[in-house]
Protein backbone atom coordinates (compact mmCIF):
# COMPACT_ATOMS: atom_id res chain seq x y z
CA UNK A 1 0.00 0.00 0.00
CA UNK A 2 1.31 3.44 -0.89
CA UNK A 3 2.11 5.91 1.90
CA UNK A 4 1.74 8.84 -0.45
CA UNK A 5 -0.56 11.56 0.83
CA UNK A 6 -3.10 12.74 -1.79
CA UNK A 7 -2.35 16.14 -3.31
CA UNK A 8 1.37 16.28 -2.56
CA UNK A 9 3.86 16.46 -5.42
CA UNK A 10 7.24 14.77 -5.33
CA UNK A 11 10.08 17.11 -6.30
CA UNK A 12 12.57 15.55 -8.72
CA UNK A 13 14.04 12.58 -6.90
CA UNK A 14 14.57 14.59 -3.74
CA UNK A 15 13.36 11.80 -1.47
CA UNK A 16 15.81 9.26 -2.83
CA UNK A 17 18.84 11.55 -2.90
CA UNK A 18 18.57 13.00 0.58
CA UNK A 19 17.89 11.82 4.10
CA UNK A 20 14.16 11.84 4.78
CA UNK A 21 13.62 14.13 7.75
CA UNK A 22 11.41 13.18 10.66
CA UNK A 23 8.67 15.61 11.64
CA UNK A 24 10.74 16.65 14.68
CA UNK A 25 13.72 17.41 12.45
CA UNK A 26 11.54 19.44 10.08
CA UNK A 27 10.12 21.49 12.96
CA UNK A 28 13.58 22.10 14.42
CA UNK A 29 15.08 23.10 11.05
CA UNK A 30 12.29 25.50 10.12
CA UNK A 31 13.57 29.04 9.97
CA UNK A 32 12.48 32.43 8.73
CA UNK A 33 14.31 33.54 5.58
CA UNK A 34 13.65 37.06 4.32
CA UNK A 35 15.06 37.31 0.80
CA UNK A 36 15.37 40.70 -0.92
CA UNK A 37 16.32 41.52 -4.50
CA UNK A 38 16.57 44.90 -6.21
CA UNK A 39 15.70 43.38 -9.60
CA UNK A 40 13.46 40.40 -10.44
CA UNK A 41 15.26 37.07 -10.19
CA UNK A 42 15.26 34.62 -13.05
CA UNK A 43 15.64 31.19 -11.49
CA UNK A 44 14.43 27.68 -12.21
CA UNK A 45 11.52 26.62 -10.04
CA UNK A 46 8.90 23.90 -9.88
CA UNK A 47 5.47 25.57 -9.89
CA UNK A 48 3.68 22.26 -9.35
CA UNK A 49 5.76 21.59 -6.25
CA UNK A 50 5.17 25.10 -4.92
CA UNK A 51 1.41 24.90 -5.37
CA UNK A 52 1.38 21.43 -3.79
CA UNK A 53 2.51 23.11 -0.56
CA UNK A 54 -0.97 24.60 -0.34
CA UNK A 55 -2.43 21.10 -0.01
CA UNK A 56 -0.81 20.81 3.41
CA UNK A 57 -3.23 23.47 4.67
CA UNK A 58 -6.13 21.06 4.14
CA UNK A 59 -4.90 18.92 7.05
CA UNK A 60 -4.86 21.73 9.62
CA UNK A 61 -7.27 21.32 12.55
CA UNK A 62 -10.24 23.66 12.85
CA UNK A 63 -12.99 23.77 15.45
CA UNK A 64 -15.77 25.87 13.92
CA UNK A 65 -16.95 26.13 10.34
CA UNK A 66 -16.76 29.45 8.57
CA UNK A 67 -19.97 31.47 8.68
CA UNK A 68 -22.49 30.89 5.90
CA UNK A 69 -21.78 34.38 4.52
CA UNK A 70 -18.28 33.13 3.66
CA UNK A 71 -19.12 29.54 2.74
CA UNK A 72 -21.84 30.45 0.25
CA UNK A 73 -19.21 32.15 -1.93
CA UNK A 74 -17.60 28.76 -2.63
CA UNK A 75 -19.04 26.21 -5.03
CA UNK A 76 -18.79 23.39 -2.47
CA UNK A 77 -19.57 25.42 0.67
CA UNK A 78 -16.22 24.33 2.11
CA UNK A 79 -16.24 24.64 5.92
CA UNK A 80 -12.64 25.80 6.49
CA UNK A 81 -12.34 29.26 8.11
CA UNK A 82 -9.33 30.22 5.97
CA UNK A 83 -8.85 31.34 2.37
CA UNK A 84 -5.61 31.17 0.37
CA UNK A 85 -4.82 33.29 -2.68
CA UNK A 86 -1.92 32.02 -4.80
CA UNK A 87 0.33 34.49 -6.61
CA UNK A 88 2.82 32.80 -8.92
CA UNK A 89 6.12 34.42 -9.88
CA UNK A 90 4.62 36.34 -12.81
CA UNK A 91 1.90 37.89 -10.64
CA UNK A 92 4.46 38.64 -7.92
CA UNK A 93 6.48 40.67 -10.44
CA UNK A 94 3.37 42.50 -11.64
CA UNK A 95 2.41 43.32 -8.06
CA UNK A 96 5.95 44.57 -7.46
CA UNK A 97 5.62 47.02 -10.36
CA UNK A 98 2.26 48.21 -9.04
CA UNK A 99 3.71 48.88 -5.57
CA UNK A 100 6.71 50.71 -7.02
CA UNK A 101 4.31 52.82 -9.08
CA UNK A 102 2.55 53.77 -5.84
CA UNK A 103 5.90 54.81 -4.36
CA UNK A 104 5.75 52.07 -1.74
CA UNK A 105 8.72 52.46 0.63
CA UNK A 106 8.58 49.05 2.32
CA UNK A 107 10.69 45.99 1.55
CA UNK A 108 7.68 44.18 0.08
CA UNK A 109 8.65 45.05 -3.51
CA UNK A 110 12.12 43.57 -2.98
CA UNK A 111 10.63 40.37 -1.60
CA UNK A 112 8.28 40.17 -4.57
CA UNK A 113 11.30 40.51 -6.87
CA UNK A 114 12.84 37.42 -5.26
CA UNK A 115 9.76 35.28 -4.59
CA UNK A 116 8.75 32.26 -6.64
CA UNK A 117 5.32 32.30 -5.00
CA UNK A 118 3.33 34.39 -2.55
CA UNK A 119 0.30 33.20 -0.62
CA UNK A 120 -2.15 35.73 0.75
CA UNK A 121 -3.71 33.77 3.62
CA UNK A 122 -6.86 35.25 5.10
CA UNK A 123 -9.33 34.11 7.74
CA UNK A 124 -13.09 34.54 7.76
CA UNK A 125 -14.43 36.39 10.81
CA UNK A 126 -17.85 35.52 12.15
CA UNK A 127 -19.89 38.65 12.88
CA UNK A 128 -22.71 38.66 15.38
CA UNK A 129 -25.09 41.26 14.01
CA UNK A 130 -23.48 42.93 11.01
CA UNK A 131 -23.80 41.81 7.38
CA UNK A 132 -20.49 40.58 6.02
CA UNK A 133 -20.47 43.19 3.27
CA UNK A 134 -20.36 46.00 5.84
CA UNK A 135 -17.49 44.57 7.88
CA UNK A 136 -14.73 47.02 8.70
CA UNK A 137 -11.30 46.09 7.29
CA UNK A 138 -9.19 44.38 9.96
CA UNK A 139 -12.02 44.68 12.49
CA UNK A 140 -13.61 41.66 14.16
CA UNK A 141 -15.56 40.66 17.23
CA UNK A 142 -13.28 39.19 19.90
CA UNK A 143 -15.26 35.99 20.39
CA UNK A 144 -14.17 32.42 21.06
CA UNK A 145 -15.29 31.45 17.55
CA UNK A 146 -13.05 34.04 15.92
CA UNK A 147 -10.17 33.11 18.19
CA UNK A 148 -10.56 29.52 16.97
CA UNK A 149 -10.68 30.72 13.33
CA UNK A 150 -7.39 32.59 13.77
CA UNK A 151 -5.74 29.61 15.46
CA UNK A 152 -6.91 27.27 12.68
CA UNK A 153 -5.60 29.58 9.96
CA UNK A 154 -2.25 29.86 11.75
CA UNK A 155 -2.10 26.04 11.85
CA UNK A 156 -2.77 25.96 8.10
CA UNK A 157 0.12 28.38 7.50
CA UNK A 158 2.41 26.35 9.74
CA UNK A 159 1.56 23.19 7.80
CA UNK A 160 2.58 24.88 4.56
CA UNK A 161 5.86 26.35 5.76
CA UNK A 162 6.86 23.06 7.40
CA UNK A 163 6.20 21.31 4.09
CA UNK A 164 8.35 23.95 2.37
CA UNK A 165 11.07 23.31 4.95
CA UNK A 166 10.96 19.61 4.09
CA UNK A 167 11.72 20.52 0.47
CA UNK A 168 14.40 23.06 1.45
CA UNK A 169 12.38 25.99 0.11
CA UNK A 170 13.20 29.24 1.96
CA UNK A 171 10.06 30.91 3.26
CA UNK A 172 8.93 33.99 5.15
CA UNK A 173 5.69 34.48 7.07
CA UNK A 174 4.98 38.21 7.08
CA UNK A 175 2.06 40.13 8.54
CA UNK A 176 1.78 41.80 5.13
CA UNK A 177 2.42 45.51 5.53
CA UNK A 178 1.15 47.15 2.34
CA UNK A 179 -0.21 43.78 1.17
CA UNK A 180 -2.99 44.00 3.74
CA UNK A 181 -4.33 47.34 2.54
CA UNK A 182 -7.79 47.68 0.98
CA UNK A 183 -6.37 48.74 -2.39
CA UNK A 184 -4.22 45.62 -2.55
CA UNK A 185 -7.21 43.45 -1.67
CA UNK A 186 -9.14 45.07 -4.52
CA UNK A 187 -6.26 44.52 -6.93
CA UNK A 188 -6.10 40.81 -6.05
CA UNK A 189 -9.86 40.30 -5.82
CA UNK A 190 -9.84 39.50 -2.10
CA UNK A 191 -13.16 40.29 -0.36
CA UNK A 192 -13.10 43.02 2.27
CA UNK A 193 -14.86 40.79 4.80
CA UNK A 194 -11.76 38.59 5.08
CA UNK A 195 -8.73 39.49 7.22
CA UNK A 196 -5.14 38.82 6.26
CA UNK A 197 -3.29 36.66 8.76
CA UNK A 198 -0.15 36.24 6.71
CA UNK A 199 1.60 37.02 3.45
CA UNK A 200 3.70 33.90 3.03
CA UNK A 201 6.65 34.16 0.63
CA UNK A 202 8.47 31.21 -0.93
CA UNK A 203 11.90 31.83 -2.46
CA UNK A 204 14.30 29.87 -4.70
CA UNK A 205 16.11 26.98 -3.01
CA UNK A 206 19.52 28.40 -3.88
CA UNK A 207 18.71 31.92 -2.69
CA UNK A 208 21.60 31.89 -0.21
CA UNK A 209 24.04 31.28 -3.09
CA UNK A 210 22.73 34.10 -5.29
CA UNK A 211 24.93 37.20 -5.24
CA UNK A 212 22.01 39.35 -6.38
CA UNK A 213 20.01 38.91 -3.19
CA UNK A 214 20.24 39.89 0.44
CA UNK A 215 19.02 37.28 2.89
CA UNK A 216 18.02 37.95 6.49
CA UNK A 217 17.27 35.35 9.17
CA UNK A 218 14.38 35.74 11.59
CA UNK A 219 15.09 38.23 14.38
CA UNK A 220 13.76 35.99 17.13
CA UNK A 221 15.39 32.68 16.24
CA UNK A 222 18.51 33.20 18.39
CA UNK A 223 16.41 34.53 21.25
CA UNK A 224 14.37 31.37 21.71
CA UNK A 225 14.21 29.87 25.18
CA UNK A 226 14.77 26.12 25.18
CA UNK A 227 14.83 25.90 28.97
CA UNK A 228 11.01 25.82 28.91
CA UNK A 229 10.59 28.46 31.58
CA UNK A 230 7.31 29.19 29.79
CA UNK A 231 6.15 25.65 30.65
CA UNK A 232 4.47 24.93 34.01
CA UNK A 233 3.80 21.50 35.42
CA UNK A 234 0.58 21.18 37.44
CA UNK A 235 1.42 19.22 40.59
CA UNK A 236 -2.02 19.36 42.17
CA UNK A 237 -5.44 20.96 42.11
CA UNK A 238 -6.24 24.14 44.02
CA UNK A 239 -9.38 22.95 45.77
CA UNK A 240 -9.76 26.28 47.61
CA UNK A 241 -10.35 28.23 44.45
CA UNK A 242 -13.81 29.54 43.62
CA UNK A 243 -15.90 27.07 41.64
CA UNK A 244 -17.95 29.82 40.06
CA UNK A 245 -16.91 31.04 36.66
CA UNK A 246 -16.44 34.78 36.35
CA UNK A 247 -15.93 34.73 32.61
CA UNK A 248 -17.99 37.23 30.66
CA UNK A 249 -18.83 37.26 27.01
CA UNK A 250 -16.46 39.53 25.14
CA UNK A 251 -18.23 41.85 22.74
CA UNK A 252 -15.50 44.38 21.99
CA UNK A 253 -14.06 44.88 18.55
CA UNK A 254 -10.37 44.25 18.01
CA UNK A 255 -8.56 46.25 15.36
CA UNK A 256 -5.30 44.89 14.00
CA UNK A 257 -2.56 47.32 13.02
CA UNK A 258 -2.85 47.61 9.25
CA UNK A 259 0.74 48.80 8.87
CA UNK A 260 2.26 46.47 11.44
CA UNK A 261 5.68 45.10 10.52
CA UNK A 262 5.59 42.19 12.94
CA UNK A 263 6.41 38.82 11.40
CA UNK A 264 6.09 35.25 12.63
CA UNK A 265 9.62 34.14 13.48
Amino acid sequence: MSNRVPGFARSDNFKTQFHILSIKEIIASRRTSKVLAKSPLEADFDQALLESLVNAAAYAPFHYMAANSHREKLSDNAPEPWRIYILNRTICRQLRKWLIGRNDKTKVAEMLAAADMLLQVTWCPTTADEPAGNAEPDGFDATQTNMEHIAATAAAIQNMILTATEHEIPNYWSSGGSLRERETFDLLGIPHDEILLGSVFFFPRNADQNQNVTMFPGKMRERRSFDRTWCHRIEGLNMNSSSKSTAQKVTTTVRMGRNSKVSME
